[in-house]
């Protein structure tokens, strides 16, 4: 979208299904990663309690934390490269879009998604606009953070998507 111009509706329902599931496909990571971190790091003080007992402690612990932070960084890693693969696979599914898709988008159903959008503010950009990688993780962090408006308006869209119909090609 050129700056300046506003989204067309279209543009809205688009940008508000891409950006919903990407949140939601990031909270599913973010799960994923923090399980991740919890098992290097129960991993890293058996690794330590094996390593006391053995000679004492020492450079070995040394080695297992740094390990430790090795595995939390290609967690880490790992959940932006699937971030990044889903937003190809969803841009790849727009680029592809029929008039089949654009008469699938024009439901009513959907323009009760916008408006809940549009109903709760949290300084950032309204998931129906275009969002960088940046501004999802933005998003993600105030769930995580238990944001109550954010905790509001996520509510009100899960219940939304379910009244929205299903694409079948």
């Amino acid at each position: 979208m050129a700056a300046g111009r506003e989204s067309t509706r279209d543009e809205k329902v688009e940008n508000l299904i891409t950006n919903f599931s990407m949140i939601m496909m990031g909270m599913f990571e973010g799960v994923f990663a923090t399980m991740a971190s919890g098992l290097a790091s129960a991993m890293t003080k058996a690794a330590e309690t094996l390593t006391d007992s053995l000679d004492g402690g020492g450079a070995p612990r040394r080695r297992t934390r740094a390990s430790s932070i090795e595995a939390e960084a290609e967690a880490a890693a790992r959940m932006k490269t699937v971030f990044s693969d889903l937003r190809k696979e969803v841009a790849e599914g727009f680029s592809n879009k029929d008039e089949s898709f654009r008469t699938f988008i024009r439901n009513p159903a959907f323009d009760a998604g916008i408006r809940i959008v549009e109903r709760h503010r949290l300084q950032l950009p309204p998931l129906t606009e275009p969002l960088s990688d940046s501004d999802l993780t933005r998003y993600v962090a105030l769930i995580q953070n238990g944001d109550p408006e954010m905790a509001r308006m996520m509510q009100e869209l899960g219940e939304w998507q379910k009244t929205t119909p299903r694409f079948e090609q």
